[in-house]
């Protein structure tokens, strides 16, 4: 694994600035919507129809993460902590916690800071896990505001439940940082792929990007989301495509964008893009932004998640009944992954 200045300064090895007479034909909008049918057949054999997953999200929650892409939770009561994971799994360390700041059902957040097996902890010079275990004590038991992107995506909604992955919805992945006493310490910077790949496959990504389905029924200030997608993970490379002039700032300094999904057939699937404000690829798409090229393409380490503001966007459609999410998809893009 490269060393951090390295791998900042290399982050975006395979980015490239590409005109849109290369890019595959017609990037038309392919419907990610599709109601809810069950996984379509394989190549080897039939899927069975899963049950949708169910949960809730408060709408002043989705309002908040709508508005920019790292948000801060107070009140965040740290519960226990992990080992720090090894490089095949996802090499963070997760801190499983509870907040009177976020009454979603299951109400669990989990706190993931990136790269963690790889980076020399905060104010450190070298990598050294247990420098990571001993910030993982200090704050088991406290209280802490967070910062960090809201990821929504629901692999655990039930059956965990132990301290360091309480049943949840929602992580704060990537942690941006932790406010504790009188100290801040700083992961941003931790957000790059590396030599980090992800977990899930080409073929079961591709099926997430064409069968995720997700529905909103608003129910007083709650959103109640059923989500169905077949088997999910977290971690995937994906070639994507983005129109430079999709790429906005949030006003905080991270960036969103809309992007395509390319395909192995060939045709492309809509989806929203985040970047990271601190990170080597939100800094890499800024000066992006001044090219001349329409379009930026790469093979990207993406995170799945869902939009807040998809999800928000059909909770004001509802009237008590269900309304299917546009575009349900927000990739938080950690970027290209070394050769």
């Amino acid at each position: 694994m490269p060393k951090k200045n390295d791998v900042m300064r290399n982050a975006l090895p395979g980015l490239l600035i590409a005109a849109a007479s290369v890019l595959p034909a017609a990037l038309s909008s392919v419907p990610s919507a599709r109601g809810p049918s069950p996984t379509p057949p394989s190549a080897e054999k039939l899927s069975k129809p899963q049950a949708a997953k169910e949960f809730t999200i408060p709408i002043d929650s989705l309002e908040e993460w709508a508005n920019t892409v790292v948000v801060t939770v107070n009140g965040v009561r740290v519960e226990g902590h992990s080992k720090v994971h090894n490089q095949d799994s996802d090499c963070e360390i997760h801190l499983g916690a509870h907040s009177s700041n976020f009454q979603g059902d299951p109400d669990g957040i989990v706190l993931e800071p990136m790269n963690a097996c790889v980076q020399p902890f905060p104010g450190k010079t070298e990598q050294n896990s247990a420098d990571w275990i001993t910030f993982a004590n200090q704050v088991t038991g406290t209280t802490v505001n967070v910062s960090g992107v809201p990821r929504i995506w629901p692999e655990h909604l039930q059956g965990g439940n132990e301290p360091s992955n309480p049943n949840h919805a929602v992580e704060i992945h990537p942690l941006t940082a932790v406010f504790g006493g009188s100290q801040t310490f700083d992961f941003a910077p931790n957000v790059f792929a590396g030599d980090y790949r992800g977990g899930v496959q080409s073929a079961t990504a591709q099926k997430i990007v064409q069968n995720v389905s997700v529905s909103v029924t608003r129910v007083g200030n709650d959103a109640e989301i059923s989500f169905a997608a077949g088997q999910i993970g977290n971690f995937t490379v994906l070639d994507i495509v983005v129109p430079k002039a999709s790429i906005t700032s949030d006003g905080a300094g991270s960036f969103r964008m809309d992007g395509q999904v390319v395909l192995d057939d060939g045709s492309t699937a809509p989806v929203h893009i985040v970047t990271v404000k601190g990170s080597p690829i939100n800094d890499e798409l800024g000066k992006a932004k001044s090219k001349r090229r329409k379009n930026i393409t790469m093979e990207a380490l993406v995170l799945f998640s869902l939009s807040p503001q998809a999800l928000l966007d059909a909770a004001g459609q509802s009237q008590g009944t269900p309304v299917t999410v546009k575009d349900p998809l927000q990739l938080i893009l950690y970027g290209v992954p070394n050769e």
